[in-house]
């Protein structure tokens, strides 16, 4: 048997088994992409369902301004917050696909309550003084649509904290979550003030600010900074609402008196907010370059397998076609 053909006998089995080797890192590879484009999107769908629950938050807030001064204040800023939380909130649902369908139920839940939303506004609208029940029943409406939402975000993040990605995601659901007591304690602080106020309501904002606290300093361990609750108390956004907060805990509830005016408690409360936004979005910002960075790393590994294939199947064809002559 010529040696050209016994050559070709030993090497081309080489060859086949490279190949199926090569097609099999080619194909682990890929899906290792498609992975990371799914971490890509899941992390931008996450920007908008927060950008959701911020917005309906602070429509939460005007609204129950508006109610509890039966009219009088924020009529403005209320209607202009609901073009804002439509704008976001259509741009969001248009954009929402990954999560849409990894986590069907929970979307599908939100959206129900997200179509309620046309009808607690004609309500609010239509007032009916701003008597305790009627306020609280603003509260628990906007609340009730805004813990679907979280929920939806609660899904989607998991509880996986093995990489730093992972753990960041942790650290802004439990930012956004403090964030959504900050709001609640927002509106019942602003309403208790003027209309409710009483032993109930002080219990209920030392609750959440307790609360607050606790999903913060998680929010630091899970970040792996110790020192990043401490610096938050710092700021003046803090301390300004804690002085507020320790004023309404230590006024006497018996007496009916109203130890800060509701744009006192509104500004306070929506400066911390809007602080504990802003920490949201940093780690919203980093989570989103992680994840393209991610996306981009696999796509140029990929490319880099798929030309060196191709680089040794020609150089293996090459040396096939030599040999058989």
């Amino acid at each position: 048997m010529p040696i050209r053909i016994i050559l070709l006998l030993v090497v081309a089995p080489l060859f086949l088994l490279a190949g199926y080797f090569a097609y099999s890192e080619i194909a682990k590879q890929r899906e290792l992409h498609v992975q990371a484009g799914q971490t890509a999107q899941t992390a931008r769908e996450d920007s908008a369902i927060s950008d959701v629950i911020h917005e309906v938050q602070k429509e939460r807030g005007y609204s129950v301004g508006y109610v509890s001064s039966d009219g009088l204040t924020f009529p403005v800023e209320l209607t202009l917050q609901r073009d804002r939380t439509d704008q976001v909130l259509a741009s969001a649902l248009s954009g929402i696909d990954l999560i849409a369908t990894e986590h069907r139920t929970e979307f599908d839940h939100a959206v129900r309550h997200l179509q309620s939303l046309q009808h607690m506004r004609r309500r609010i609208d239509k007032g009916s003084g701003p008597d305790s029940e009627t306020i609280q029943e603003v509260i628990s409406a906007y609340s009730s649509l805004i813990d679907t939402l979280v929920a939806l975000a609660r899904a989607s993040t998991g509880s996986d904290k093995s990489t730093e990605y992972h753990a960041l995601r942790q650290a802004r659901f439990l930012i956004s979550s403090a964030k959504e007591k900050a709001g609640l304690e927002r509106a019942i602080g602003a309403a208790g003030i003027v209309k409710v106020f009483s032993l109930s309501l002080q219990e209920e904002l030392m609750s959440l600010r307790r609360e607050q606290l606790a999903m913060l300093s998680e929010a630091g361990a899970v970040k792996g900074s110790t020192a990043w609750l401490p610096v938050l108390q710092r700021t003046r956004q803090y301390i300004v609402l804690r002085d507020l907060h320790e004023t309404v805990v230590a006024a006497d509830a018996a007496l009916q008196t109203t130890p800060v005016t509701r744009p006192q408690w509104i500004t306070a409360s929506t400066a911390w907010i809007d602080l504990l936004r802003l920490e949201e979005a940093v780690i919203t910002a980093e989570l989103v370059f992680l994840a393209n960075q991610l996306e981009q790393e696999t796509a140029s590994q990929l490319t880099e397998l798929i030309w060196f294939s191709l680089f040794a199947a020609l150089s293996a064809a090459t040396f096939v076609v030599v040999a058989l002559k």
